[in-house]
């Protein structure tokens, strides 16, 4: 128990607790009213009125957050201290008091203005700029100072002294989105699309690119009959142009250009090659997001991957890389896919080129391998052959998962019966991985 030196009253010493409680319930409300406003709706004030100082100091503020923030929590220790003083001063009763003193500040004089400021952030930032403003005058050369010496520590320890926002990691960030899902304030939807965003400048060219085996392509060398009606029946706007095999692609045909020539000169007599346009090589292990700014740059809407021997790998389009983000973008002539199609209890039906990322998610399970994309590929990994049409109703067991060949065209596998059968003994934990030992039955 202490005595009080100035012989003040204890109702005055409670006034004074109460006084620090309001005072630091002040400096709380400006200091979260300007965390939670807005820099756009701040210019956007600004642009309606270049004059309005409180939009300009708000800015300030907002653009050196540490100062207001080292001066809301100086001024903060500063009124609790004067409180606590005054609290224990007050003789027998101080013990009471000091619990009440400290439910009434964390209450009222913390919470209850952080609650608060999120209602109205934009009115009270505004309203208490003007004392926030003076709070940063009279405290900011105090502030310098321990800045400094936190500074000179910091070096002693040789960690950065750089004053900036906090940056987020991924991990924090892909946690708060599951938070606001979770909350309802955020739908699942909208958590995929922004977590593709980080997966963007992760993902390789060849991984989202069409194989060389799927594109079509007009060869110049052959006679425009071959082409032309196949040509008009699959509606691409765009198509590579090679000369004596997909290795040598001289250029890109737009269908708009051909179509115009074709109206003046006929459909068999257009000089596909006066009307090509340059094409855009790429190695197939660019980043997706250097390339969709090259792209853009470059204006151009195909990339033609080569791999590292020098030979056409496939194509990326910019609507392939937008799709990575956004999903699946359909036109009025794109067929629906299927690639996984349910055929009875634990049974599926996969596309020989599904990928092994899209099967594990929609299926619950997981496929390790890495050197295949695809399941086809995974499987003729796991034969170490070339499939061949003899190959249709081949058995092969991974574990508890049964893969059978249902079909094979042009030494690919096209269709795939995938049946799981449930093991009670396995853990959770347990991985479906195709480097463990493997049956072949014909």
């Amino acid at each position: 128990m202490l005595s009080d030196p100035c012989n003040l009253s204890t109702s005055t010493l409670i006034i004074i607790a109460v006084v620090t409680i309001i005072l630091n319930g002040i400096i709380t409300l400006s200091g979260s009213s300007i965390e939670a406003v807005s820099r756009s709706s701040i210019t956007r004030m600004l642009e309606d009125d270049e004059t309005d100082v409180r939009a300009g100091r708000i800015l300030k503020f907002i653009e050196t957050p540490y100062i207001y923030r080292y001066t809301n929590k100086l001024w903060s220790y500063i009124f609790m201290s004067i409180g606590l003083v005054a609290v224990l001063f007050t003789g027998k009763h101080s013990p009471v008091f000091l619990i009440a003193y400290f439910f009434v500040m964390i209450s009222l004089g913390e919470m209850f203005p952080r609650r608060l400021a999120k209602q109205n952030c934009d009115e009270f930032a505004r309203g208490l700029c003007g004392l926030q403003k003076i709070f940063n005058t009279v405290t900011f050369p105090l502030i310098w100072v321990l800045l400094k010496f936190a500074n000179i520590m910091l070096r002693v320890f040789k960690q950065k002294t750089d004053i900036d926002e906090k940056e987020y990691s991924e991990e924090e960030i892909m946690s708060i989105l599951e938070l606001g899902q979770l909350s309802g304030s955020l739908r699942e939807e909208g958590k995929k699309m922004i977590g593709s965003i980080f997966r963007f400048d992760d993902e390789l060219a060849y991984e989202i690119m069409t194989p060389r085996t799927d594109v079509f392509m007009i060869d110049i060398t052959d006679p425009p009959e071959e082409y032309v009606n196949q040509l008009m029946k699959l509606r691409y706007t765009r198509m590579p142009v090679c000369r004596n095999g997909s290795d040598d692609i001289i250029g890109i045909l737009h269908i708009k250009d051909y179509l115009i020539k074709a109206r003046e000169a006929g459909f068999d007599k257009v000089d596909i090659e006066s009307i090509l346009r340059e094409p855009y090589f790429v190695p197939e292990t660019k980043k997706i997001d250097t390339l969709f700014f090259e792209l853009q740059k470059e204006r151009q809407h195909i990339a033609i991957l080569i791999d590292e021997y020098g030979g056409f790998s496939g194509i990326v389009t910019m609507e392939d890389i937008i799709e990575e983000i956004v999903g699946e973008i359909d036109d009025e002539y794109d067929e629906e896919e299927v690639s996984i199609e349910k055929s009875g209890e634990n049974c599926y039906l996969i596309d020989g080129n599904a990928d092994l990322d899209d099967i594990d998610e929609e299926l619950g399970i997981s496929i390790s391998s890495d050197t295949s994309e695809t399941i086809g590929g995974y499987i003729i990994d796991i034969l170490g052959e070339i499939p061949k049409d003899g190959y249709i109703n081949k058995v092969i067991e991974v574990d508890n998962m049964i893969f059978t060949v249902l079909s094979v065209k042009e030494r690919r596998i096209e269709r795939v019966r995938l049946e799981i059968i449930p093991n009670s003994d396995a853990s959770e934990d347990d991985a479906f991985t195709g480097e463990n030992d493997t049956e072949e039955h014909e």
